[in-house]
């Protein structure tokens, strides 16, 4: 378990750059409600999975070879997306495996949390219902079930919100 940091950085995945802005910005403030200072590399852009996904490894290298230089620090990386945080944790290791740059990618994958984990497991979150209820859906991805193994810490977090 990593002690409670002041900083991260948040990647925030090409899905939420292009299509859901918003789930970004909530990310960037439920982590700010923490009191955790949030960095964003403004050129982040895709963590490579598409490529990786399709077989084209040599593509999902030089994709994310560009986000290795983005995360100097030796702090957190939190990543809003199951799918993504899979990617660079479980899948930079053997995608940079025997390349000059393995070192930079193991240290990067060591350092990614998916949000809910980071959340629950690290910052120990506490959440309270002030709304009206309503009810939701949630679909787990299967990289945050699988790759990830942490489909159980949205049901922890909406399990706060229950009265």
């Amino acid at each position: 378990m990593v002690n409670r940091p002041d900083t991260v950085y948040l990647f925030g995945t090409c899905l939420i750059d292009l299509f859901y802005p918003q789930a970004g910005v909530s990310a960037v403030q439920l982590l700010q409600r923490e009191g955790i200072k949030v960095i964003y590399p403004q050129a982040q852009t895709c963590c490579g999975q598409p490529a990786w996904n399709s077989g084209y490894r040599d593509q999902a290298r030089e994709v994310a070879r560009t986000q290795l230089a983005l995360f100097p620090k030796p702090i957190p990386i939190v990543v809003p997306s199951g799918s993504c945080a899979g990617m660079m944790k479980v899948h930079y290791p053997e995608l940079f495996a025997g390349q000059a740059d393995e070192a930079q990618a193991l240290a990067i994958a060591g350092r990614v949390y998916e949000l809910t984990e980071f959340l629950v497991d690290v910052l120990h979150i506490r959440l309270q219902d002030w709304g009206e209820p309503i009810k939701v859906a949630v679909h787990t991805s299967c990289s945050a079930r699988r790759e990830m193994e942490v489909a159980d810490r949205i049901e922890s977090l909406l399990g706060q919100l229950t009265r």
